[in-house]
């Protein structure tokens, strides 16, 4: 049974949660995964002391609940999810800022620039 997809508008705040691990062969999609999604990877975020500087970052759907995050040339498969009370803590969320078909643009925090 395939999952019903997540209706994406602009505005929107969705959760993004890695398809698959770390890839410890490759540093920078590690250095990455550690900065964008440092709970899925087992460490702790601590609150912020500092300003928030959310980026922007390109996603391809599936149309469905998959897609790749681009992140400085590096892509990083993806689970598409609502943000809401059933999304698991390790997603991150991002807010949909431009849409075109299936390419989008999201915004967030890369919460592991200050994680311990």
């Amino acid at each position: 049974m395939t999952p019903d997809p997540v209706d994406l508008f602009v505005g929107q705040v969705i959760a993004l949660l890695p398809a698959r691990g770390t890839d410890a062969g490759d540093p920078v999609r590690a250095r990455l995964m550690r900065m964008l999604f440092p709970r899925a990877v087992g460490r702790t975020v601590d609150p912020p002391t500092g300003p928030l500087h959310p980026r922007v970052y390109s996603l391809i759907t599936n149309g469905r609940d998959v897609g790749v995050l681009t992140v400085s040339g590096t892509e990083i498969p993806v689970r598409v999810l609502p943000l809401d009370v059933g999304t698991p803590s390790e997603a991150t969320a991002f807010r949909i800022t431009e849409m075109a078909g299936r390419a989008l643009r999201v915004r967030g925090v890369a919460e592991g620039d200050s994680a311990a």
